[in-house]
């Protein structure tokens, strides 16, 4: 998986979708990512000021995966809930 310019690994990906049980928010994603290595933040090459925010896209790009493939749902309030594995 890649975002924001930062190729993420497969154990990095691995620490996202285990946060994801029960109910969970973003952030909760998010920290895996980083404790799994990720950074919250780096210096994108060829734009002006860009910062990246690999940790936050991630999460997103997680969040987009699980709930396309059925496994997670929205509860409202920023909660998301895993529904299956």
């Amino acid at each position: 998986m890649k975002a924001e310019g930062y190729t993420f690994t497969e154990e990095q990906v691995n620490s996202g979708l285990a946060a994801m049980t029960g109910q969970f928010r973003a952030s909760d994603i998010e920290n895996a990512l980083e404790q799994a290595g990720v950074p919250r933040s780096h210096h994108l090459d060829g734009r002006w000021g860009g910062l990246g925010v690999p940790c936050m896209r991630g999460a997103d790009r997680l969040l987009q995966r699980e709930r396309k493939a059925g496994r997670i749902t929205h509860l409202g309030n920023g909660i998301w809930e895993r529904i299956s594995q």
